[in-house]
């Protein structure tokens, strides 16, 4: 595990380098899911590590940053290739759900496949199993994703129900309709209970190691200067904090840490 301070003084480094049209608010809403994951990382794991989802390369920075090896993976590597380049990171185009991966079996220390398998078209089944074998043998996957029993979420449908909307509301949905091809990708298929989430990963030929749910995206907006400019979008915002901080299953994230079998 890496520890506290050696986190933040990362992701600190990787704020600070940031160009003016880099994705700023992006670090901004994902950092408290970046220190997450980056606590998560086994210590007994080697140091070569694939990332699926690479863009926008945030993350990827911090993990050339702690010291990794990194690949990745990416439906579109070409965005950023100047950004690979500068990080000496390999990455390839690899589309889950009809693609084989593009790597060789057992290439792998660690998988990250955060916040991507929520945009999936088929069941990731096929998907984890595919990555279990680029895994060595004792090797970790660590799979993050939005929780389907979130409290904001869960109030959200409440809201649904009582005022007789529908539970995609129109602007969505007409998104959503319109979406052709890869595009598709770039909304959420559906979301997972911890408890689905592990079946999947134990159906896939995995051990679950850790079960985490994390609050990233309660934090976002607690800033102490947001309190004077927007104090009852503050008083709100902690009051869901201090709801999910009481009750882990309805925090916003799901973190699971699973291991390929050795043998």
């Amino acid at each position: 595990m890496i520890i506290r301070s050696h986190i933040n003084q990362i992701l600190a480094d990787v704020g600070s380098a940031i160009p003016p049209d880099g994705k700023r608010d992006y670090f901004r809403l994902h950092r408290n899911r970046f220190a997450m994951i980056l606590a998560a990382l086994p210590t007994d794991a080697g140091n070569r590590v694939l990332e699926i989802g690479v863009n926008p390369g945030l993350f990827t920075q911090a993990l050339v940053r702690a010291g990794y090896r990194v690949s990745g993976t990416d439906l579109f590597p070409e965005h950023r290739a100047s950004l690979w380049r500068d990080l000496g990171v390999d990455v390839r185009r690899w589309n889950i759900d009809t693609e084989p991966p593009p790597y060789p079996p057992a290439s792998f220390d660690l998988i990250i496949f955060s916040e991507v398998i929520e945009h999936l078209v088929n069941p990731p089944l096929d998907a984890l199993a595919a990555m279990r074998e680029l895994l060595v043998p004792g090797g970790y996957l660590l799979v993050s994703t939005p929780n389907q029993f979130y409290l904001k979420s869960r109030l959200r449908v409440l809201a649904d129900i009582l005022l007789l909307r529908p539970f995609e509301h129109d602007d969505e949905f007409r998104r959503w309709v319109s979406l052709k091809a890869e595009a598709r990708y770039y909304t959420h298929s559906r979301l997972y209970s911890m408890g689905q989430l592990c079946w999947m990963l134990h159906h896939a030929g995995f051990i679950v190691r850790r079960r985490i749910y994390g609050n990233p995206w309660e934090r976002v907006g607690l800033e102490w200067q947001r309190l004077l400019r927007h104090p009852h979008r503050w008083l709100v915002k902690a009051l869901l904090w201090s709801a999910t901080r009481a009750i882990p299953p309805a925090r916003s994230m799901l973190l699971v840490v699973a291991q390929r079998p050795a043998g």
